[in-house]
């Protein structure tokens, strides 16, 4: 017989360390993503957070959640991220995964979000009926050293496509090593970019200087939350094969970029970088920059050798697009934010809304 067990946050950490967690062959979260749940400032102990799909004490299904406010009108709502789904394949298509799904609904006041999802995901959580788009990120992905064995499945299928596949990713190389020796990586004196691996009292300032309207608030405390509770690192190395997610990789930082014209502060905006992978997660930044943030973002891409970038700000995707000089190919891309609730309004959105900023 099916069965869920719930673990709330109070309960997590005991849950962790407990013999039922240590006898899964599959785990429904690692330690480093529990410390995180842990942590979030807009937790409460009471929230359910994992949601155990069990037969015979044998873990077949799971989903976990983590709280989150968003700001309509001006007024807080509290509700939950849909952030990790799983069900062992030799019991999937038996509405498992709907049955936790409908649990959660009830659990958390039929206040739902989820985002950075996989196609098969979006279906089931569509085919609900509860969920509705409120945002669409529309950006670009841009392509610099870019491996076709991580691109194509097929890469990986023996050693001859291996090969072959290893001979096209050296000419690719070859080819965009060249492209960017044409690259004027020359900036607007007008313009410095100072980096730094965290968010100074500067940065903070300027949010609380220059409010916008944004539907998730991102100020101090929950981006320490964030850079202090990675859930991807070297750390979670003994977890690799046990967790159906990454959550283990040799490169992964975030980096804090602050914007000055003309030696005053323009503003400040974040990424990250994942095995050569650098996404845009969060900008503050005044009119008129994005020209040179741009530039700038070019730039690291290629003094870093990164194999592609994935911005979905929409005024700096759209200079890319423009100005696709040195990458060798852009590519428009997407991804919603749904919600069970209603999202009446105008609001800003940005790119690392969701669990986005922690993978």
């Amino acid at each position: 017989m099916f069965t869920i067990k719930k673990i709330r946050l109070s309960e997590l950490e005991d849950f962790v360390q407990s013999g039922m967690f240590q006898k899964f062959d599959v785990v429904p979260l690692t330690p480093a993503r529990a410390k995180s749940y842990l942590q979030n400032p807009h937790a409460t102990p009471g929230d359910v957070v994992l949601y155990l799909g069990l037969i015979q004490n044998q873990l077949v299904a799971f989903r976990s959640l983590f709280a989150d406010v968003a700001f309509i009108n001006h007024h807080p709502v509290r509700f939950a991220w849909c952030s990790g789904s799983w069900v062992r394949p030799a019991f999937r298509r038996n509405g498992y995964s709907q049955q936790l799904l409908t649990e959660a609904y009830t659990d958390w006041n039929k206040k739902l979000m989820f985002t950075n999802y996989a196609p098969e995901s979006e279906k089931l959580y569509v085919k609900t009926g509860w969920f509705q788009p409120v945002h669409r990120f529309e950006g670009v992905r841009c392509y610099l050293f870019p491996k076709t064995r991580k691109l194509v499945m097929a890469s990986n299928m023996n050693r001859l496509t291996k090969l072959i596949f290893s001979g096209i990713d050296f000419c690719i190389h070859l080819f965009s090593s060249l492209k960017v020796l044409f690259f004027n990586s020359k900036m607007n004196p007008d313009f410095h970019f100072e980096e730094s691996s965290f968010p100074d009292e500067e940065c903070f300032e300027w949010l609380q200087q220059n409010k916008t309207n944004f539907l998730f608030k991102r100020e101090e405390a929950e981006l320490k939350w964030v850079f202090e509770n990675p859930w991807i690192s070297d750390d979670n190395k003994p977890f690799q094969r046990k967790y159906p997610f990454s959550s283990v990789s040799k490169q992964f930082y975030y980096q804090t970029v602050k914007v000055f014209r003309k030696g005053s502060f323009s503003g400040w905006f974040l990424f990250s970088v994942r095995e050569g992978h650098l996404k845009t997660l969060f900008f503050a930044l005044e009119a008129g920059v994005e020209k040179n943030t741009a530039v700038y973002l070019k730039k690291y891409c290629v003094k870093y050798r990164l194999e592609m970038a994935t911005i979905y700000n929409s005024k700096i995707s759209t200079l890319l697009i423009q100005q696709k000089f040195p990458f060798l190919r852009l590519k428009k891309t997407g991804q919603k934010i749904y919600s069970t609730f209603a999202v009446p309004g105008e609001y800003q959105f940005q790119d690392g809304d969701g669990d986005v900023f922690f993978t």
